[in-house]
């Protein structure tokens, strides 16, 4: 109640408060965000500790793949040699 007296009595400190509250908002929910939507973010350490062991061979998780031609060619090999 107190906040809410206190901006009335301010009213230029308003957009202040609404902008940084919008950036603390922001800010939460961004990252909250890529856990939920991004497989190569893994939190879960208990059931699975070594989550870089589930990626196959031809399986890209960079950001940039220069190379698609190798991932492409490793796909049906054989063997988990490099």
């Amino acid at each position: 109640m107190a906040f809410i007296t206190f901006v009335r009595a301010n009213p230029a400190l308003a957009p202040l408060f609404l902008f940084c509250g919008a950036g603390c908002v922001a800010a939460v929910s961004y990252p909250v965000y890529l856990l939920r939507t991004h497989p190569e973010i893994e939190i879960d350490r208990k059931n699975n500790p070594f989550p870089w062991q589930r990626v196959q061979q031809h399986q890209n998780l960079k950001f940039i793949n220069a190379s698609p031609e190798f991932y492409a060619a490793r796909k049906n090999m054989k063997s988990n040699s490099f």
